[in-house]
């Protein structure tokens, strides 16, 4: 409608929060400097990150696992040596006390593979040199790791608590009998019951777990059964405070498990299957809390949050990824690949041109980027799908769900009528609040 026709102060109002705009501001530019300023404050974190792969190796055969081929004729490194673990601790040394970028305030440690958790011992005599630095310089410490969690025993438990890694992931890819078809170790045994044994050994305090889900069509369908499964042993929804999920996609690849090219997710179908997850999951919590007294979950709305653009690990002059090898990789997708090795870390100098391979596109000029009606709040950020040109990019659930989603916000909010079937975070996705 015509802007005149409206009272001054809803104009005033509109005008304050971005409704109406000056006919003269050039919202694209607007966008694009927005972009330039998060990529420069992601270049500028003052957190060294350290992405770790102790090994290459792993006791399970996921036939779907996009970390390549891991037998022995194919790999040149095992696990990660005494001399490049030393080589580590120095480059840690040198961005602490003789920063190539920014000054260090925090050192953060992902554990990846392989199964970092065949090489306990690295990862002990690591995490103690840098609880030691940290101490020493007054840093900020945190840790996680990326685990099939077949070796979790109450033993490692303790490991993990002593190196204060509190926080991990964990795969189980639907209930047991299709979690065995794709999640089966070496001789072709299922891992599903000692996965589930191992963490109904977790300890009641401290450590929070992402349960992750692999999720085609098939996997969809045996939701249910998981969570029935979950509340049988004790695990969830009783121990929600500690335990999260994430339904990830399984896109189609020539390494896929299931060649039916039907079984895996549209970016489209993606997101309304996230939405799906969501409601389930917040459903079965809510008749498990009246069956045993116990709160219900409270469902809440959010408006999306400004786009990031940009992979922070990626960016940061202060991020690597480290291979099995001690060679320095600035993707963790990479560290499996021996041709993306930029260099070892005892050539580090933070000077390599390779190190800002994948910074070299600019998102805001992207064809498909630029006229889309949502890229100031868009959700993709993953640097490697863009310059590898990756089909597998996920547009953000607000370009299919926009309608849907501001109305839901509205009812919550204004309507009378207000209704609490949804949930919505600050990044667009539904979770339970």
């Amino acid at each position: 409608m015509e802007v005149h026709y409206l009272d001054v102060d809803v104009i005033s109002v509109l005008r304050e929060n971005g409704m109406i705009i000056s006919s003269d501001l050039d919202e694209f530019a607007e966008v694009k400097k927005r972009a330039a300023h998060s990529r420069e404050s992601m270049t500028d974190s003052s957190t060294l990150f350290l992405c770790i792969s102790p090994t290459n190796s792993c006791n399970m055969k996921c036939p779907y696992c996009f970390q390549g081929d891991k037998s022995s004729k194919n790999r040149d490194t095992k696990y990660l040596n005494e001399e490049s673990i030393n080589n580590l601790k120095q480059l840690v040394l040198n961005a602490v006390e003789k920063p190539h970028s920014t000054r260090i305030e925090k050192i953060s440690i992902e554990w990846f593979g392989g199964e970092p958790l065949m090489q306990k011992n690295v990862i002990k005599e690591f995490s103690k040199f840098v609880l030691d630095i940290c101490e020493r310089y007054n840093l900020d410490f945190y840790a996680s790791i990326i685990t099939n969690a077949s070796l979790l025993d109450i033993k490692t438990w303790k490991l993990l608590e002593e190196c204060k890694i509190f926080h991990l992931q964990v795969t189980i890819d639907g209930q047991k009998d299709m979690h065995n078809q794709v999640r089966f170790y070496g001789n072709g045994q299922g891992s599903y019951d000692d996965i589930m044994i191992n963490l109904s050994n977790m300890p009641l305090d401290n450590f929070d777990i992402t349960i992750r889900i692999n999720g085609d069509k098939i996997v969809f369908e045996k939701i249910p059964d998981l969570l029935q499964d979950l509340e049988a042993r004790g695990f969830w929804p009783q121990r929600s405070k500690q335990i999260m999920f994430h339904w990830a996609p399984k896109f189609y690849n020539f390494l896929g498990h299931n060649q039916d090219k039907d079984m895996y997710y549209t970016s489209y179908e993606y997101q309304k299957s996230k939405q799906d997850f969501e409601l389930m999951r917040v459903n079965y919590f809510n008749d498990w809390a009246v069956r045993f007294g116990s709160k219900n979950k409270r469902l809440n709305f959010a408006y999306p949050n400004f786009a990031s653009f940009y992979c922070s690990t990626v960016e940061s002059a202060n991020s690597f990824s480290i291979d099995d090898g001690g060679y320095i990789h600035k993707c963790y997708n990479t560290v499996n690949s021996k041709d993306k090795r930029i260099e070892h870390v005892t050539e580090f100098n933070g000077e390599n041109p390779a190190l800002n391979y994948y910074k070299k596109f600019d998102k805001t000029e992207q064809a498909d980027c630029r006229t889309c009606k949502v890229l100031p709040i868009c959700d993709e950020n993953c640097n490697m799908r863009f310059v590898s040109n990756a089909e597998s990019k996920i547009c953000s659930p607000w370009k299919y769900f926009m309608e849907e989603r501001m109305t839901a916000i509205y009812e919550q909010k204004f309507s009378k009528d207000r209704t609490e079937d949804k949930l919505y975070n600050g990044e667009g996705e539904i979770i339970a609040g």
